[in-house]
């Protein structure tokens, strides 16, 4: 896994995928959803700097992330929900986090220590399931 510490010397390598996500401004809505972007596993929204995912699913699923700013157009919230500009991710293995596959990074990136360092946004996570 990426540390945050390394994401200076990796941001470069970061290209659209994370330079083109809102701001994390209150009200921004994260969608956790299947590959296929057909079923819709969770959903949270920024707020008070906390960012709250009720995400039961079980390690390594696979995973793709829309994000919706609290003020996106109509034609931005459509090039999100067609997958335009849905992150690759699976569930971290201790299921506290979800890790983002971005360009040419070896290692994926830990979606909770980037928010944390470049947004000050805490991820919590809420897991149901005992695996």
């Amino acid at each position: 896994m990426v540390r945050v510490g390394d994401l200076v010397l990796f941001g470069f390598l970061l290209g659209a995928s994370l330079a083109d996500l809102p701001a994390f401004a209150t009200g921004t809505e994260v969608r956790v959803v299947s590959p296929d972007l057909l079923t819709l596993y969770s959903s949270g929204r920024v707020e008070n700097d906390l960012l709250m995912i009720d995400l039961p699913l079980d390690v390594g699923t696979e995973v793709r992330l829309l994000v919706f700013g609290p003020d996106d157009d109509d034609d931005e919230i459509a090039l999100a929900l067609a997958g335009g500009t849905a992150l690759y991710a699976h569930v971290a293995q201790d299921r506290a986090d979800i890790l983002l596959r971005i360009g040419d990074l070896d290692e994926p990136l830990s979606l909770r220590a980037w928010l944390l360092e470049e947004h000050g946004i805490t991820l919590v996570m809420i897991t149901r399931r005992t695996r």
